[in-house]
């Protein structure tokens, strides 16, 4: 190759990494994160990078979707996501049920 020569890494960019480990199932309306424990961090502490990695899973933004995760101790967090940052809002909610109509009566009640 001379001097000249210009190389593309045609090798696309690498998933996201996380510390934290965990599952997550989605609904028509809400994303849900549980932390299984077994990452070096929890979820709720590498909770961008959670984020960021389900993106790239779904090749596209999730922040139109009402998210929320489960601690380690088993309660409910609401995450506010724009894609760039995050922030948590204790639901104080072990039920997974009650957790979720918390977040979707919350986001519908007026600011």
């Amino acid at each position: 190759m001379s001097n000249h020569e210009i190389t593309f890494n045609t090798d696309f960019s690498e998933p996201p990494r996380t510390r934290a480990d965990f599952t997550y199932k989605t609904t028509s309306e809400v994303i849900l994160i549980v932390d299984t424990g077994l990452g070096q961090r929890s979820v709720t502490e590498d909770i961008e990078a959670v984020l960021r990695k389900l993106e790239h899973w779904h090749q596209g933004s999730i922040a139109k979707f009402k998210i929320m995760c489960r601690d380690g101790k088993g309660f409910w967090h609401a995450v506010r996501w724009d894609g760039k940052t995050a922030s948590l809002f204790a639901l104080q909610e072990t039920d997974e049920r009650k957790a979720s109509k918390k977040l979707l009566d919350e986001s519908t009640s007026p600011t």
